[in-house]
This record gives structure tokens, sequence and C-alpha cells, in this order.
């Protein structure tokens, strides 16, 4: 994204320039310096008011003028490019993320490919199936460190541009991930469980998507026989999916397990007798 990219240089280049200014008083405070300074001359030592208390006060205030004049505009020129750099972000992120988006599709594309050759392989099936077997589970294991990057770039165009809070939630039900899935079950200490969704995702896969496990060659192998890997490209509809969903913090890059929050609860107040 070349207008970030030139966005970015330009705020930090007047971020530093804003930074190196020597610290100045304002063309007001300058002036009134003057002014005090010879009040309390006066008041002190007995000297009078000097004839030209008014040249000097307004010498003082336009001396001031330029450089009070810089730091403004520096600092109206910061707080722009910082405005600019989120709309900026939005509008470049839909092409990155639709790139990585045809990324992912190709990669289900040859696991699905693999698979309609060498079946579900792992280490020991791959051994047995021979020369292919061997070559197409290496194949597999490598294009789990390709998903595993698509899902960090993705994750970190997310950053950019939409709430970290909201983020957490749809990370942690695995949102960006997988389409359909249903609200997830109550997870309290309710001695209660509803039957499991029909389009829940498998335990195992949940334990990826919260990060309790890395991604490995089964986790690819579900996403690409499901049929519901995807990568939204559009972040406000994504985003929708979890408009009533608990800020469970800061998300990470996906491997190490969420963070909780602890909410405090009041203590009940005590009961009031009746006056009788």
């Amino acid at each position: 994204m070349p207008d970030v990219v030139r966005t970015e240089a330009l705020l930090k280049e007047t971020e530093e320039r804003l930074r190196s200014l020597p610290s100045t008083p304002t063309p007001e405070e300058a002036r009134q310096t003057v002014i005090d300074a010879a009040v309390e001359a006066q008041r002190t030592d007995g000297a009078p008011i000097p004839a030209d208390i008014g040249e000097q006060a307004a010498q003082a205030y336009t001396g001031a003028l330029a450089p009070h004049a810089e730091r403004i505009a520096l600092a109206t020129a910061v707080n722009a490019l910082k405005r600019r750099l989120p709309l900026l972000k939005s509008r470049g992120s839909r092409a990155v993320l639709a790139s990585l988006a045809a990324q992912l599709d190709d990669v289900m594309d040859e696991v699905r490919t693999i698979i309609a050759r060498s079946g579900h392989l792992d280490a020991d099936s791959a051994i047995e199936a021979g020369e292919q077997g061997l070559t197409d589970y290496r194949r597999l294991r490598e294009l789990v460190g390709v998903v595993d990057e698509i899902r960090r770039v993705q994750r970190s165009v997310y950053a950019e541009i939409a709430d970290r809070g909201v983020l957490a939630s749809l990370y942690h039900a695995g949102h960006d991930q997988f389409c359909g899935i249903p609200a997830q079950d109550d997870e309290g200490g309710s001695s209660y469980r509803p039957a499991p969704h029909p389009d829940a995702l498998p335990a195992d896969v949940l334990s990826v998507v919260r990060g309790g496990r890395r991604r490995d060659v089964p986790f690819l192998i579900y996403m690409a026989e499901s049929g519901r890997a995807w990568l939204p490209v559009d972040v406000e509809e994504l985003t929708e999916v979890s408009c009533d969903a608990e800020d469970v913090g800061t998300p990470d890059d996906g491997v190490n397990p969420l963070y909780q929050r602890e909410t405090a609860v009041p203590e009940p107040t005590a009961p009031r007798r009746p006056r009788i």
C-alpha cells in the first residue's frame, strides 16, 4: 500500500520535527512576562514602569509568533496524518485481504488434490504409501506453514482497521477462520449442557482456533474438507458477527491463549428493616 507507506513516512518525519522544536512561550505568555517583570520591578524596587512598556510587550509578542505558529502547524499536520492513516489502511486492506483469500483458496485446492491422490495422510500412513505418500505429506506440512503466514498477515491487517477487543471475540470463536459458526455454548459453571450444534467446530479444531495448540496436518485437512475455511475480506461485515460478544481482551498472533477479563461483582446491600 504505497499511500500508507508514504503517509507513515510523512507522519514520522513531522513528529520528529515537532519533537525537535525548543520549548517557547506563546505570544500571550511572552507579552505577559514583559509586563509582569516591569510591574514586579516597580513593586519591589520602586522602578517606574518603562515609557516604552507597550512597545517592549508588543515586540515580545511578535517575536513569539513565528515559533509558536510553527509548533501549531506541525501539531496540526501530525493530527491530520494520524486521522488519515486509518482511512488509507481501510482502503488498501481490502486488496490485501482479497489477495490473501485467493492464496488460501489455492492452498485448499492443493490440499484436496493431495487427499484425492493419497488419502488422509499422517506420518505412519505416509511411510506406508511409499515415495508419493512421503512427498505429499511433506507438502502438507509445508502448506501448514503457508496457512500460518496467511493468517498472521490477515490478523495484522485486521489489527490496523478494527477494534482489538472485538477482534479478540471473533478470534476466540474462530469467525476469522471458518464461516457458519453458531453461537457458542455457555462456558460457565452450569451443569446443564445443551446438545452440540451440528455446525459447531470439533473440539480439536476449536483448540487450535483458541491457541491451545498449533496448526497441524489434520487441522489443514479439516479446513479443506469442511468447505468452511475462509478469509473475510470485508472487515466491517466480519465485526458485525460479534456485535453482542464480550470483549475478551487484546488479541495476539493467535498462538497463545486469549486473555480473560475479570469483572468485579459488588457485594449485595443489607436488607432494610421496616420501621414499625
